[in-house]
């Protein structure tokens, strides 16, 4: 008899399934899953219909085709004859040349400035101070915009070039 009534006890103080918060989170977070994973497939299937009704071809096909323009700096040789394939991997070794440069001389120009803020002379460590304190508050996009406003500025038109 006391066993039953502990185990009653046991039984009336765990709520029921749906007034459980943890059982709840797990079913709205499956819910929630399920509504997403619906969507992208809805989105993937009225794509693939409105390009085959377009008569658009997907994939990755076009990489073997003639790129037929030029680029005007690349690591490994490149002529317009090449494929959009060999115009992608030039992309990609550029962009991986300049991240290369970027991290060296970042690295170079930061250890620089570190040393002169820690300069026992005061106009030096006084000038890295305002060189960190001013970059350091404006955010990266808007000092490209303003590096390639003034270098544009400052360089000539296509015409006057020479």
């Amino acid at each position: 008899m006391a066993s039953e009534t502990i185990d009653a006890r046991v039984r009336s103080s765990r709520p029921p399934p749906w007034r459980d918060p943890r059982v709840r989170g797990i079913v709205l977070q499956v819910l929630f899953l399920g509504i997403v994973a619906a969507f992208v497939a809805f989105l993937v299937h009225n794509t693939l219909i409105n390009l085959h009704r377009q008569n658009i071809a997907s994939g990755f096909g076009f990489l073997d085709r003639e790129a037929a323009f030029g680029i005007g700096q690349s690591l490994i040789a490149y002529s317009p004859t090449d494929t959009y394939a060999r115009a992608f991997l030039i992309g990609l070794l550029n962009t991986l040349y300049v991240a290369a440069l970027g991290i060296v001389l970042a690295t170079i120009v930061g250890t620089l400035i570190g040393l002169a803020r820690l300069s026992g002379n005061w106009l030096v460590a006084r000038l890295a101070q305002i060189y960190v304190e001013t970059f350091r508050n404006i955010p990266l996009l808007l000092q490209l915009f303003f590096w390639w406003a003034l270098l544009r500025g400052a360089a000539p038109g296509p015409r006057e070039a020479c």
